[in-house]
């Protein structure tokens, strides 16, 4: 019988979007997902995103008979931490792709900030609003993400990923953004300040982190050893790595995997 391996996505990235590098877990891991956190009334966006978690929780008790490999991207990634430091029993092992954890000093920073009401200032919020929604056909929503550049260095499977997944067929043949908006937005706005407190963890896990991430950087690496016992590895890239170099991510958590699994 195969691991199970439950993905999670990163913000505005429904799960298809990442069919590119499941593709190349497959054979290994059944793979487990929830295709749009975020988006179920009973679990709302709130503040250090208590509800995401529990959503998580939940899917975990009522979908798998084992523990599973919780795997996530940025959002993913936290949500799965959280969920083995509440949940021990439901997580074999965890890997964190370019997932913030803040420090004491950054989390404290980030309460004022959302006391201020300026986390639209400090976070991609403010670049969502207003965001472009919809396009008249796939090929204009390929062309206009193409261009942008949090895009332009994705693996050309994973852009059509995006394209087919991280966007919704309308009557009148267009397209629209299958991520809302508006909960991408209440994401940002309320990034957990208390995860400081978090415990070491009790399965293994580890970190795989972009070089030239702008999210998870250098000195979060000695905060998450030291803290949580995670291990820390380094992909050249940003913080979309697992979109740009899928072959790569793949072959670095197979590897953590197979090496928890002696």
């Amino acid at each position: 019988m195969k691991d199970i391996l439950h993905f999670s996505h990163a913000n505005g990235f429904p799960a298809g979007c990442y069919s590119t590098l499941f593709s190349y877990l497959s054979d290994d891991f059944d793979i487990g997902v929830i295709d749009r956190i975020g988006h179920h009334s009973d679990y709302p966006v709130t503040n250090n995103w208590s509800e995401l978690v529990k959503q998580l929780i939940h899917y975990f008790e009522q979908t798998y008979s084992q523990p599973v490999y919780a795997v996530g991207h940025s959002l993913g990634g936290v949500l799965s931490m959280m969920v083995a430091a509440q949940r021990p029993d439901l997580v074999k092992g965890l890997i964190m792709l370019d997932a913030p954890f803040l420090t004491a000093f950054e989390a404290h920073g980030i309460a004022l900030v959302k006391r201020l009401g300026l986390m639209d200032k400090v976070t991609p919020a403010g670049r969502t609003l207003g965001r472009k929604e919809e396009w008249d056909s796939v090929e204009h929503a390929s062309q206009y993400f193409s261009e942008k550049r949090l895009f332009q260095a994705f693996d050309k499977r994973c852009l059509d990923d995006y394209v087919n997944h991280g966007t919704q067929p309308l009557e009148n043949g267009g397209r629209s953004l299958h991520f809302k908006a508006e909960t991408e937005i209440s994401i940002y706005r309320t990034i957990p300040h208390n995860l400081h407190h978090t415990k070491r963890l009790s399965m293994p896990s580890a970190v795989i982190a972009g070089t030239s991430s702008d999210v998870f950087k250098r000195h979060h690496e000695t905060k998450v050893k030291r803290q949580l016992g995670m291990d820390v590895s380094w992909v050249e890239g940003g913080h979309m790595f697992p979109l740009e170099k899928p072959e790569v991510t793949v072959e670095l958590i197979k590897n953590y995997i197979a090496g928890w699994d002696r």
